[in-house]
């Protein structure tokens, strides 16, 4: 520890010293403090001081809040959080916090939220669900999940001094394990819609835009903000390969991908290139007669990129005439999830294609379909590229 000597205006010296604290607890920061004395002996005790008092008030400088309602605590965990998340998840967050937190929790003063109450609570939302009644929600545990992340801020901010959230037991949902297969086409549900675009009028542009974006989802697994965020850049066509680098957002914004995973490059078969090319050659044509060049793959020629709420409009229409389940944009990619296990393609391959995180992810999702397509063994999707015969 350094300490100077300095003049003060009437002429009398004091001895000066800056004192490191430590590293806060709340703020992660480090803290320093200065301290004054007459002498070297007092300034050095005035800095012991300062030390022991930092430590003894929990290594932290910040105050108690004067946060007393549920509300004010949402809302303050909130106003930071959503600055450190992509759009797409500041969005259903906000959804959740405002449609089902807030409405259960909201008008709760802090100190009356105990474990017990809030366990009351949780398992009324597990019960409705669970009893199939109208209105409940199925993911009750993300309520549960949120409200717990948003109380630890509370205590982080010494509203309140422990999380109450952390002991409550959530119940078992037995609506979601009964719920837990996810949408995909089988084989003839499949060689039916596959049959009834084939039956198209694809000399309308429309129609030829909609069966090369189907067919790109089944072919490549895509997500589809991923598909409709790419640009004839992002296509190697000499090569086979699909660069995935970017997404949009709800805001129909270019955002990074949804995790480092997700950075990927995804082969695609003969069959797919040649289709791309006519669809690129005929997209020329289309651009040129509205003088225009187009970069964006799956561009509609009105926004900077394609809506993806009105391309779901149109695919339901599709599916409905088809007569076949509406699986929606990410069942195409769960069917071609299936057509690569009834090929026989390992996990960690899948994993990769399809640009999950972890392993555990793909297999968690999976292995029940795998276990499915081994009691009815299809000649008919062995690989990809049938989805063009």
């Amino acid at each position: 520890m350094k300490i100077t000597q300095h003049s003060k205006k009437d002429g009398s010296i004091v001895y000066r010293s800056s004192v490191y604290l430590g590293i806060d607890q709340v703020t992660g920061k480090q803290v320093t403090t200065k301290v004054t004395g007459r002498t070297k002996k007092e300034a050095k005790q005035k800095a012991q001081d300062a030390i022991i008092d930092f430590k003894v008030n929990g290594s932290t400088r910040f105050q108690a809040s004067t946060i007393s309602t549920y509300e004010e605590l949402a809302k303050l965990w909130w106003d930071n959080h959503k600055h450190t998340v992509k759009p797409n998840s500041q969005d259903a967050t906000r959804r959740l916090l405002e449609g089902h937190v807030l409405p259960l929790f909201g008008s709760y003063k802090l100190d009356k939220l105990t474990t017990p109450l809030i366990q009351s609570i949780v398992n009324k939302l597990a019960e409705k669900t669970n009893k199939g009644e109208p209105g409940a929600y199925l993911h009750y545990d993300k309520i549960h999940a949120l409200n717990k992340r948003i109380l630890q801020y509370g205590v982080i901010m010494q509203a309140i001094p422990f999380n109450s959230a952390r002991e409550v037991l959530l119940p078992r949902n037995n609506q979601k394990a009964n719920r837990h297969k996810i949408k995909h086409f089988d084989n003839q549900e499949l060689k039916k819609f596959l049959g009834y675009l084939d039956s198209l009028d694809s000399n309308k542009y429309r129609h030829f835009y909609e069966i090369t974006l189907y067919k790109f989802l089944l072919a490549t697994g895509c997500r589809i903000n991923e598909a409709l965020a790419l640009e004839w850049s992002d296509i190697d066509l000499e090569n086979a390969i699909v660069h995935v680098t970017k997404t949009l957002n709800y805001k129909q914004e270019i955002n990074s991908p949804k995790s480092k995973s997700s950075y990927r490059d995804i082969d695609i078969d003969r069959q797919t290139v040649a289709m791309l090319k006519q669809y690129k050659r005929r997209q020329i044509q289309e651009a040129w007669q509205l003088g225009r060049s187009e970069t964006v793959v799956f561009s509609d020629f009105i926004h900077e990129y394609p809506n993806n709420r009105t391309l779901q409009t149109r695919l339901r229409t599709h599916f409905k005439h088809a007569d076949v389940p509406n699986i929606g944009f990410h069942g195409f990619r769960h069917t071609h999830a299936s057509l690569l296990l009834n090929s026989g393609i390992p996990y960690k391959e899948l994993q990769h294609r399809l640009g999950h995180s972890q392993i555990s992810m793909t297999m968690d999702i999976y292995s029940h379909l795998s276990k499915e397509n081994a009691k009815k063994p299809s000649q008919f999707l062995r690989q990809p590229s049938a989805i063009y015969k």
